[in-house]
């Protein structure tokens, strides 16, 4: 069904945004997770749609926009972000990211990555798919992700173990999000600005989980759609997660933010969390 509604809301939305200029400091951030060989060229072929309509951001250029440094320029460069840390993403990014120049968040779960590797497996179809895969991608290991970082490419927090965070006592809170924290700066030998809470929805976070965040990182990164820009809340930042599998123009309504508005409800409850945590 979607399939068939994405061209005629693509169109309605490209006509309802004509002529409307971004805020300041916009940064059109995006989602992927696993992306499997068969995907490669359709992210080749989003990253250089992004790239032609909007502009790509780095990681750097987008932390500086969205802090409000810079001129109000009308534009909402894409930064691209993989989540979950999966082995597909390392694949991803020599194939595609690194030929193009195209430099992008991936966010990781330390406590999952140092797992053994006969066990991380059924630790990822546990924790990231909630038990409801029979069996799971593998993830990247330490290697790999510090040849990413080598590379340019900006390493995220994950949250330890990729637990949702709403409602955790304070012990565990403070492992899953400072305990993450120290044991990335360990591995890359710096701190990383950028989280995005696991599961990234309403539900998976509360204020006292965004407090623990803001103690440790200075963006925090939402499942929520939405359009990041200067005047949103750092630990409050909507973002589009793509589909690669999905059709082409579903893929472009998702990207260009055509379904942001049905999330307008969500992105206000998540700024409250974030401006009036303890």
């Amino acid at each position: 069904m979607r399939h068939l509604a994405a061209p005629p809301l693509l169109a309605l939305h490209r006509m309802l945004a004509m002529g409307r200029r971004p805020p300041k400091g916009a940064v059109r951030l995006v989602i992927l997770h696993d992306v499997l060989e068969a995907q490669q060229d359709a992210l080749a072929r989003l990253a250089a749609h992004a790239k032609a309509r909007f502009g790509l951001a780095t990681p750097g250029w987008a932390q500086a926009r969205l802090a409000g440094k810079g001129s109000a320029d009308g534009a909402a460069p894409v930064l691209f972000g993989f989540d979950d840390g999966f082995a597909s993403n390392f694949a991803a990014a020599r194939a595609v990211l690194d030929p193009l120049g195209l430099k992008a968040v991936f966010f990781v779960c330390p406590g999952l990555v140092d797992l053994p590797p006969e066990r991380r497996q059924a630790a990822v179809a546990e924790q990231v798919f909630r038990g409801r895969a029979q069996s799971a991608p593998d993830l990247m290991g330490w290697e790999d992700i510090k040849a990413l970082a080598a590379a340019g490419h900006a390493i995220g927090c994950h949250g330890f173990d990729h637990t949702a965070l709403a409602e955790l006592p304070a012990a565990e809170l403070e492992r899953q999000v400072a305990g993450a924290a120290d044991r990335l700066e360990q591995v890359l030998g710096r701190p990383t600005p950028w989280f995005a809470f696991p599961f990234g929805d309403i539900g998976s976070i509360d204020s006292a989980a965004l407090a623990a965040v803001g103690a440790c990182f200075p963006l925090c990164r939402s499942g929520i759609r939405g359009l990041a820009h200067a005047g949103t809340h750092p630990l409050a930042l909507p973002a589009e997660s793509v589909d690669l599998s999905a059709s082409w123009a579903w893929q472009r309504l998702a990207l260009e933010g055509g379904l942001a508005p049905l999330y307008n409800g969500d992105r206000a409850r998540l700024d409250a969390m974030a401006r009036q945590r303890p």
